[in-house]
Protein backbone atom coordinates (compact mmCIF):
# COMPACT_ATOMS: atom_id res chain seq x y z
CA UNK A 1 0.00 0.00 0.00
CA UNK A 2 1.30 3.44 -0.92
CA UNK A 3 2.52 5.61 1.91
CA UNK A 4 0.42 8.71 2.58
CA UNK A 5 1.76 12.25 2.51
CA UNK A 6 -0.07 15.36 3.67
CA UNK A 7 0.95 18.40 1.62
CA UNK A 8 -0.11 21.70 3.17
CA UNK A 9 -0.63 24.63 0.82
CA UNK A 10 -1.23 22.07 -1.94
CA UNK A 11 -3.43 24.47 -3.90
CA UNK A 12 -0.58 26.95 -4.39
CA UNK A 13 2.08 27.21 -7.08
CA UNK A 14 4.66 24.88 -5.51
CA UNK A 15 2.08 22.72 -3.76
CA UNK A 16 0.39 21.51 -6.94
CA UNK A 17 3.76 20.31 -8.26
CA UNK A 18 4.48 18.47 -5.00
CA UNK A 19 1.16 16.65 -5.40
CA UNK A 20 2.12 15.60 -8.94
CA UNK A 21 5.57 14.42 -7.90
CA UNK A 22 4.20 12.51 -4.91
CA UNK A 23 2.01 10.50 -7.25
CA UNK A 24 4.82 9.91 -9.74
CA UNK A 25 7.10 8.68 -6.94
CA UNK A 26 4.57 6.18 -5.61
CA UNK A 27 3.08 8.07 -2.69
CA UNK A 28 -0.60 8.76 -1.97
CA UNK A 29 -0.91 12.55 -1.60
CA UNK A 30 -3.52 14.45 0.39
CA UNK A 31 -3.99 18.16 -0.27
CA UNK A 32 -4.13 20.06 3.00
CA UNK A 33 -5.93 23.39 2.52
CA UNK A 34 -8.05 25.84 4.45
CA UNK A 35 -11.82 25.79 4.10
CA UNK A 36 -12.93 28.14 1.33
CA UNK A 37 -9.52 28.11 -0.39
CA UNK A 38 -9.34 28.07 -4.18
CA UNK A 39 -8.94 24.48 -5.40
CA UNK A 40 -8.85 25.08 -9.18
CA UNK A 41 -5.24 23.94 -9.45
CA UNK A 42 -6.17 20.61 -7.84
CA UNK A 43 -9.23 19.70 -9.91
CA UNK A 44 -7.31 17.86 -12.63
CA UNK A 45 -5.11 15.96 -10.14
CA UNK A 46 -7.91 13.96 -8.50
CA UNK A 47 -6.14 14.36 -5.17
CA UNK A 48 -8.03 13.88 -1.90
CA UNK A 49 -8.62 17.22 -0.16
CA UNK A 50 -8.29 17.61 3.61
CA UNK A 51 -9.44 20.82 5.27
CA UNK A 52 -7.12 22.16 7.95
CA UNK A 53 -7.68 24.79 10.64
CA UNK A 54 -4.14 25.86 11.51
CA UNK A 55 -5.35 27.73 14.59
CA UNK A 56 -7.10 24.70 16.09
CA UNK A 57 -4.71 22.07 17.48
CA UNK A 58 -7.59 19.69 18.33
CA UNK A 59 -8.92 19.79 14.76
CA UNK A 60 -5.45 19.19 13.36
CA UNK A 61 -4.88 16.30 15.77
CA UNK A 62 -8.19 14.71 14.76
CA UNK A 63 -7.20 14.92 11.08
CA UNK A 64 -3.81 13.35 11.74
CA UNK A 65 -5.33 10.61 13.88
CA UNK A 66 -7.99 9.84 11.25
CA UNK A 67 -5.76 9.69 8.16
CA UNK A 68 -2.56 8.46 9.80
CA UNK A 69 -0.22 10.08 7.31
CA UNK A 70 3.28 8.71 6.95
CA UNK A 71 4.80 12.05 5.91
CA UNK A 72 3.95 15.73 6.17
CA UNK A 73 5.34 18.37 3.82
CA UNK A 74 4.52 21.71 5.41
CA UNK A 75 4.55 23.93 2.36
CA UNK A 76 1.83 26.41 3.36
CA UNK A 77 3.05 29.87 4.28
CA UNK A 78 2.89 33.60 3.77
CA UNK A 79 5.49 35.33 1.59
CA UNK A 80 4.59 38.96 2.07
CA UNK A 81 2.80 41.15 4.59
CA UNK A 82 3.37 44.63 6.04
CA UNK A 83 3.39 42.99 9.46
CA UNK A 84 6.26 40.87 10.80
CA UNK A 85 3.95 39.45 13.46
CA UNK A 86 1.50 38.28 10.78
CA UNK A 87 4.35 36.52 8.95
CA UNK A 88 5.56 34.86 12.16
CA UNK A 89 2.03 33.74 12.98
CA UNK A 90 1.59 31.97 9.65
CA UNK A 91 5.14 30.78 9.01
CA UNK A 92 6.08 29.74 12.55
CA UNK A 93 3.07 29.58 14.88
CA UNK A 94 0.95 27.47 12.51
CA UNK A 95 3.86 25.06 12.18
CA UNK A 96 4.06 24.84 15.96
CA UNK A 97 0.36 23.96 16.06
CA UNK A 98 0.92 21.13 13.57
CA UNK A 99 3.78 19.77 15.68
CA UNK A 100 1.62 19.95 18.81
CA UNK A 101 -1.18 18.18 16.93
CA UNK A 102 1.23 15.44 15.87
CA UNK A 103 2.02 14.76 19.51
CA UNK A 104 -1.60 15.01 20.62
CA UNK A 105 -2.81 12.61 17.93
CA UNK A 106 -0.49 9.90 19.17
CA UNK A 107 0.27 8.90 15.58
CA UNK A 108 3.95 8.78 14.69
CA UNK A 109 4.86 10.71 11.52
CA UNK A 110 7.90 9.22 9.76
CA UNK A 111 9.12 12.55 8.39
CA UNK A 112 8.11 16.20 8.76
CA UNK A 113 9.54 18.44 6.03
CA UNK A 114 9.43 22.18 6.63
CA UNK A 115 9.65 24.33 3.50
CA UNK A 116 11.74 27.33 4.49
CA UNK A 117 13.64 29.65 2.15
CA UNK A 118 17.10 30.95 1.29
CA UNK A 119 15.63 34.22 2.59
CA UNK A 120 16.02 32.79 6.10
CA UNK A 121 19.79 33.00 5.65
CA UNK A 122 19.90 36.10 3.47
CA UNK A 123 22.30 37.04 0.66
CA UNK A 124 26.01 36.29 0.34
CA UNK A 125 26.98 39.97 0.04
CA UNK A 126 28.93 39.96 3.31
CA UNK A 127 29.97 36.30 3.31
CA UNK A 128 33.76 35.89 3.10
CA UNK A 129 33.81 33.38 0.23
CA UNK A 130 30.80 34.90 -1.54
CA UNK A 131 28.47 31.90 -1.19
CA UNK A 132 25.87 30.98 1.43
CA UNK A 133 26.48 27.49 2.86
CA UNK A 134 25.28 25.44 5.82
CA UNK A 135 28.05 26.94 7.95
CA UNK A 136 27.11 30.54 7.12
CA UNK A 137 25.56 32.50 10.02
CA UNK A 138 22.00 33.44 8.99
CA UNK A 139 21.42 37.14 8.33
CA UNK A 140 17.97 37.59 6.76
CA UNK A 141 17.30 40.98 5.18
CA UNK A 142 13.50 40.71 4.97
CA UNK A 143 10.66 40.18 7.42
CA UNK A 144 9.75 37.07 5.46
CA UNK A 145 13.25 35.72 5.98
CA UNK A 146 13.12 36.51 9.69
CA UNK A 147 9.80 34.68 10.06
CA UNK A 148 11.17 31.58 8.32
CA UNK A 149 14.32 31.64 10.45
CA UNK A 150 12.21 31.92 13.61
CA UNK A 151 10.32 28.81 12.53
CA UNK A 152 13.57 26.97 11.80
CA UNK A 153 14.99 27.80 15.21
CA UNK A 154 11.91 26.35 16.89
CA UNK A 155 11.85 23.21 14.75
CA UNK A 156 15.52 22.38 15.33
CA UNK A 157 14.82 22.17 19.07
CA UNK A 158 12.20 19.42 18.60
CA UNK A 159 14.29 16.28 19.10
CA UNK A 160 11.31 13.90 19.34
CA UNK A 161 10.22 14.65 15.77
CA UNK A 162 11.95 13.35 12.64
CA UNK A 163 12.24 16.63 10.73
CA UNK A 164 14.06 18.04 7.72
CA UNK A 165 14.24 21.60 6.38
CA UNK A 166 14.58 22.63 2.74
CA UNK A 167 15.57 26.20 1.82
CA UNK A 168 14.79 26.91 -1.84
CA UNK A 169 16.19 29.92 -3.62
CA UNK A 170 13.90 31.76 -6.10
CA UNK A 171 11.42 29.23 -7.51
CA UNK A 172 10.03 29.65 -11.02
CA UNK A 173 7.93 27.72 -13.51
CA UNK A 174 4.35 27.42 -14.83
CA UNK A 175 1.95 29.16 -12.47
CA UNK A 176 4.50 31.36 -10.65
CA UNK A 177 3.21 34.91 -10.15
CA UNK A 178 5.89 36.98 -8.37
CA UNK A 179 8.52 36.68 -11.14
CA UNK A 180 5.76 36.99 -13.74
CA UNK A 181 6.17 40.79 -13.59
CA UNK A 182 9.65 40.45 -15.13
CA UNK A 183 8.28 38.42 -18.04
CA UNK A 184 5.43 40.89 -18.60
CA UNK A 185 7.76 43.90 -18.55
CA UNK A 186 10.18 42.32 -21.04
CA UNK A 187 7.25 41.32 -23.23
CA UNK A 188 6.40 45.05 -23.41
CA UNK A 189 9.94 45.78 -24.65
CA UNK A 190 11.36 47.22 -21.44
CA UNK A 191 14.31 45.70 -19.54
CA UNK A 192 14.37 47.23 -16.05
CA UNK A 193 17.64 46.78 -14.17
CA UNK A 194 17.80 47.36 -10.40
CA UNK A 195 20.97 49.16 -9.34
CA UNK A 196 24.26 49.69 -11.14
CA UNK A 197 26.29 46.76 -9.74
CA UNK A 198 25.67 43.38 -11.44
CA UNK A 199 23.47 41.09 -9.38
CA UNK A 200 24.26 37.37 -8.92
CA UNK A 201 21.10 35.30 -8.74
CA UNK A 202 20.11 31.68 -8.14
CA UNK A 203 16.97 29.81 -9.17
CA UNK A 204 15.31 26.42 -9.06
CA UNK A 205 12.66 25.11 -11.42
CA UNK A 206 9.51 24.12 -9.53
CA UNK A 207 9.43 20.51 -10.74
CA UNK A 208 13.04 19.93 -9.67
CA UNK A 209 12.19 21.30 -6.24
CA UNK A 210 9.09 19.12 -5.91
CA UNK A 211 11.09 16.01 -6.87
CA UNK A 212 13.67 16.87 -4.24
CA UNK A 213 11.03 17.28 -1.53
CA UNK A 214 9.57 13.84 -2.16
CA UNK A 215 13.04 12.32 -2.18
CA UNK A 216 13.77 14.03 1.14
CA UNK A 217 10.71 12.70 2.99
CA UNK A 218 11.38 9.18 1.74
CA UNK A 219 15.03 9.32 2.83
CA UNK A 220 16.68 8.15 6.05
CA UNK A 221 18.04 11.64 6.74
CA UNK A 222 16.67 13.60 9.68
CA UNK A 223 17.45 16.66 11.80
CA UNK A 224 19.25 18.45 8.95
CA UNK A 225 18.61 21.46 6.73
CA UNK A 226 19.45 21.83 3.04
CA UNK A 227 19.58 24.55 0.40
CA UNK A 228 17.98 24.02 -3.00
CA UNK A 229 18.92 25.62 -6.33
CA UNK A 230 19.80 24.38 -9.82
CA UNK A 231 23.46 24.65 -8.87
CA UNK A 232 24.18 27.59 -11.18
CA UNK A 233 24.73 31.30 -10.51
CA UNK A 234 23.32 33.77 -13.04
CA UNK A 235 23.86 37.45 -13.61
CA UNK A 236 20.65 39.45 -13.74
CA UNK A 237 21.49 40.29 -17.34
CA UNK A 238 21.65 36.56 -18.17
CA UNK A 239 18.16 36.02 -16.77
CA UNK A 240 16.83 38.86 -18.93
CA UNK A 241 18.62 37.59 -22.01
CA UNK A 242 17.17 34.08 -21.66
CA UNK A 243 13.64 35.42 -21.13
CA UNK A 244 13.96 37.81 -24.10
CA UNK A 245 15.18 34.97 -26.32
CA UNK A 246 12.21 32.82 -25.29
CA UNK A 247 9.81 35.71 -25.88
CA UNK A 248 11.45 36.68 -29.16
CA UNK A 249 11.57 40.30 -28.01
CA UNK A 250 14.05 43.14 -28.25
CA UNK A 251 14.05 45.61 -25.40
CA UNK A 252 15.21 48.98 -24.19
CA UNK A 253 17.33 48.74 -21.04
CA UNK A 254 16.55 51.17 -18.22
CA UNK A 255 18.68 51.16 -15.06
CA UNK A 256 16.89 52.23 -11.91
CA UNK A 257 18.76 53.43 -8.79
CA UNK A 258 17.82 51.54 -5.63
CA UNK A 259 16.61 54.75 -3.89
CA UNK A 260 14.14 55.29 -6.77
CA UNK A 261 12.92 51.69 -6.47
CA UNK A 262 12.47 52.22 -2.75
CA UNK A 263 10.37 55.33 -3.44
CA UNK A 264 8.21 53.41 -5.92
CA UNK A 265 7.76 50.62 -3.36
CA UNK A 266 6.79 53.16 -0.71
CA UNK A 267 4.15 54.65 -3.00
CA UNK A 268 2.93 51.17 -3.95
CA UNK A 269 2.39 50.36 -0.29
CA UNK A 270 0.45 53.60 0.24
CA UNK A 271 -1.81 52.78 -2.71
CA UNK A 272 -2.13 49.22 -1.44
CA UNK A 273 -3.48 50.44 1.88
CA UNK A 274 -6.28 52.21 0.04
CA UNK A 275 -7.15 49.09 -1.98
CA UNK A 276 -6.54 46.79 1.02
CA UNK A 277 -3.78 44.85 -0.75
CA UNK A 278 -0.04 44.44 -0.28
CA UNK A 279 1.97 44.92 -3.48
CA UNK A 280 4.63 42.54 -4.85
CA UNK A 281 7.04 45.49 -4.89
CA UNK A 282 7.13 46.63 -1.27
CA UNK A 283 9.69 48.15 1.09
CA UNK A 284 10.65 44.73 2.45
CA UNK A 285 11.16 43.42 -1.10
CA UNK A 286 13.56 46.28 -1.85
CA UNK A 287 15.97 44.88 0.75
CA UNK A 288 16.03 41.66 -1.27
CA UNK A 289 16.47 43.52 -4.57
CA UNK A 290 19.27 45.64 -3.09
CA UNK A 291 21.33 42.54 -2.27
CA UNK A 292 23.88 41.81 -5.00
CA UNK A 293 24.74 38.16 -4.40
CA UNK A 294 22.36 35.24 -3.81
CA UNK A 295 24.89 32.47 -4.50
CA UNK A 296 24.20 29.28 -2.53
CA UNK A 297 26.01 25.99 -1.96
CA UNK A 298 23.95 22.83 -2.61
CA UNK A 299 26.78 20.29 -2.29
CA UNK A 300 25.21 18.67 0.81
CA UNK A 301 21.86 18.39 -0.99
CA UNK A 302 23.54 16.63 -3.89
CA UNK A 303 25.52 14.33 -1.60
CA UNK A 304 22.71 13.24 0.70
CA UNK A 305 19.94 12.88 -1.88
CA UNK A 306 21.75 12.36 -5.20
CA UNK A 307 20.10 15.61 -6.28
CA UNK A 308 20.83 16.48 -9.91
CA UNK A 309 18.56 19.27 -11.19
CA UNK A 310 17.14 18.66 -14.65
CA UNK A 311 16.33 22.29 -15.43
CA UNK A 312 18.69 25.24 -15.73
CA UNK A 313 17.25 28.58 -16.87
CA UNK A 314 18.01 27.72 -20.52
CA UNK A 315 15.58 24.81 -20.29
CA UNK A 316 13.09 26.02 -17.69
CA UNK A 317 12.39 29.55 -18.98
CA UNK A 318 11.09 28.44 -22.43
CA UNK A 319 8.70 25.98 -20.73
CA UNK A 320 7.52 28.73 -18.40
CA UNK A 321 7.03 31.22 -21.25
CA UNK A 322 5.03 28.66 -23.24
CA UNK A 323 2.73 28.10 -20.24
CA UNK A 324 2.29 31.84 -19.60
CA UNK A 325 1.31 32.32 -23.24
CA UNK A 326 -1.09 29.40 -23.19
CA UNK A 327 -2.80 30.91 -20.16
CA UNK A 328 -2.63 34.41 -21.72
CA UNK A 329 -0.65 35.77 -18.77
CA UNK A 330 1.75 37.41 -21.23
Amino acid sequence: MSKKVLITGANGFIGSFIVKQAKEQGLYPYAGIRKGADTKSLVSTGVDIVHLDYENVDQLANVLDHYKFDYIIHNAGMTRSPSLSALVKVNKDYMVNILDAMRKSGHQIEKFLYVSSLAAYGPADKVADGIVSLSTPPKPVTNYGHSKLTAEHYLTEQKDISWLIVRPTAVYGPGEKDLLTIFQTLQKGVDLVAGFIPQRLTFIYVDDLAKLMITMVKSAQKHKAYFASDGEVYLGSTLSAIIKKSLGRKTIKIKLPIPLIRTIAYMSEKIGKISHSYPVLNIDKVNEIKARNWSVDISETKKDFGFEPEFTLDKGIPVTVAWYRKMKWI
